[in-house]
């Protein structure tokens, strides 16, 4: 068995931590130091990883720890800056998602990894869950042949209206777009499906829903009318390993008019391969969960994962006959046990000298679809996405 790989984990708040735990559970690393500004974090975190060495920078810990890797779990606008202070120190990434915020980032990173042979990966874990390894290999058998269509609906049900209520993702000063911060994991399965790079993208969308005239700084523990809002939120976070709860300063009103994000998009993408597509993300949806249509040269396969009940089917309709076979592979429908087999996967790839499974073509691609996107909906313009093999050189 190869050595453990050696992390510094960067960014602790409540991902942060989680990711954490994992590198210092997991056989495939050992957590060697953490970094954070916060004194707060990093008096939680000398409690509950003993033997590990604190930083209060992440550049400072790049530089100076015995590590070979980052894993980067800090708010989406520092992701970039993280991973570029990583690779400058000649350590390996593995960065939440997205992998960036614009088409810039995205093209130093794949530069900066390819001239000094450092692997990236993000955390599109989606990729290790059972349902989606199942759709994948169906696609592979060639049981549904070529494709060369889909459709894919992200519905984001009531119970998830946090993203316009946290004070990182409600306005897109944050995130830029939800589709960037949210919609990459759905985006990130199209392009696997697909088989292909995504090249062009024409979006619409915009606020229909949330947003509205209250002010910027209510937090929903100061509201009167808190008890009967559907969209009340929590100010503290918290996991049950590490133990831990944190103040996040995640319940401000999601009617503020501080929220400038959008909660719906829809988007035609055009593919290399001459395959497209048509991707929508609702905020306001009933329920939480994803719809995949595949069309294929021999047959339709149709995928439902509704995460609220932990429900999921797999469809396939044969072109021509018209025989149908049904399949419910999983009821594992989100991240369940994924994001360790993310890093054991990241962990091997480093030591075989491969790409990741969720690499830095995943977290590119993914990005670079929600970037378009927002730069589509403000301009009305198709918008053509740099081919990550051309930027890196």
């Amino acid at each position: 068995m190869a050595e453990p790989l050696k992390v510094g984990v960067v960014g602790l708040g409540i991902r942060g931590f989680w990711i954490a735990q994992m590198a210092y559970e997991g056989e495939a690393t050992e957590l060697v130091a953490m970094a954070d500004f916060d004194e707060t974090k990093l008096e939680i975190a000398r409690e509950h990883f003993p033997g590990v060495t604190m930083y209060h920078s992440g550049q400072t810990m790049a530089e100076e720890a015995d590590i070979e890797a980052v894993f980067v779990g800090t708010g989406d606008r520092y992701h970039a800056a993280n991973a570029l202070e990583a690779l400058r120190a000649g350590k390996h990434v593995l960065v939440e998602k997205p992998l960036a915020q614009s088409f810039r980032q995205l093209e130093e990173i794949a530069q900066l990894s390819r001239e000094k042979g450092l692997t990236v990966g993000t955390f599109l874990e989606l990729r290790q869950g059972p349902l989606w390894r199942r759709v994948k290999a169906i696609i592979d058998s060639g049981e549904i042949g070529d494709v060369l269509a889909a459709r894919l609906v992200d519905h984001v049900g009531r119970d998830h209206s946090q993203f316009f209520g946290r004070a990182a993702t409600r306005s897109r000063e944050g995130v830029v777009s939800l589709v960037v911060q949210k919609g990459v994991h759905a985006l990130d399965l199209l392009n696997w499906f697909i088989g292909s790079s995504p090249r062009r993208v024409h979006a619409m969308g915009g606020l229909r829903f949330f947003g509205g005239d209250r002010p910027a700084d209510l937090h929903c523990s100061q509201c009167p009318e808190a008890g009967e809002c559907p969209h009340k939120l929590k100010a503290t976070g918290g996991l049950a390993r590490p133990p831990i709860n944190i103040e996040t300063n995640n319940d401000f009103c999601v009617w503020s008019e501080a929220v400038d994000v959008e909660d719906v998009t829809f988007a035609n993408i055009c593919y290399e391969s001459g395959a497209v597509a048509a991707y929508s993300e609702i905020h306001f949806a009933p329920w939480y969960g994803i719809r995949f249509t595949i069309y294929g040269s021999k047959a339709q396969m149709q995928v439902e994962a509704n995460h609220d009940t932990g429900e999921a089917w797999i469809e396939i309709t044969e072109r021509y006959t018209r025989n149908q076979r049904r399949e419910r592979p999983t009821r594992d429908t989100g991240h369940g046990g994924a994001d360790p087999a993310l890093i054991v996967d990241f962990a091997n790839a480093i030591r075989e000298g491969r790409e990741p499974v969720s690499g830095l073509r995943a977290g590119y691609e993914s990005a670079a679809i929600g970037i378009a996107c927002r730069a589509s909906i403000d301009t009305g313009a198709a918008v053509d996405i740099p081919d990550v093999d051309a930027v890196a050189g």
